[in-house]
């Protein structure tokens, strides 16, 4: 398990490049060991770059494996979605589990920063005593 957590780690460190050509950066990546071992990427899009671009960056980043080239098509479609509904932030979370998840989420153009701290209940630690 170990071995394939480490390679869903590659493959994403590989994608990392591309992604931020394509206006992404890494907000949060958080690892919880466990059998088996878990973690979720949290990317943020700011919505200044050119579609056309992302297109062609999406176009030419064809190899990598079926996790980056996952990845590449969910930021294109993202940034496709944020482009056309002209919306404000678009966050990506990449679940590494079996198996790999990725799912979008968007904040509106005039959403403030005390909006745009997306929180769903994954992201909440609750401490029970």
């Amino acid at each position: 398990m170990m071995t394939e957590f480490n390679t869903f780690t590659q493959q994403v460190g590989d994608a990392l490049p591309i992604l931020e050509q394509m206006g992404y950066e890494v907000t949060t990546f958080k690892v919880t060991w466990a059998l088996p071992p878990k973690a979720r990427l949290r990317l943020k899009s700011n919505g200044n770059t050119d579609i056309q671009k992302v297109n062609a960056i999406a176009a030419k980043s064809t190899g990598g494996g079926v996790l980056v080239s996952a990845l590449i098509t969910s930021a294109a479609t993202a940034k496709r979605i944020q482009n056309t509904m002209r919306l404000g932030a678009a966050y990506l979370d990449v679940d590494f589990a079996v198996p790999p998840r990725v799912s979008m989420k968007f904040v509106s153009a005039k959403a403030n920063e005390r909006d745009e701290a997306i929180r769903d209940t994954d992201e909440l630690e609750i401490a029970c005593k």
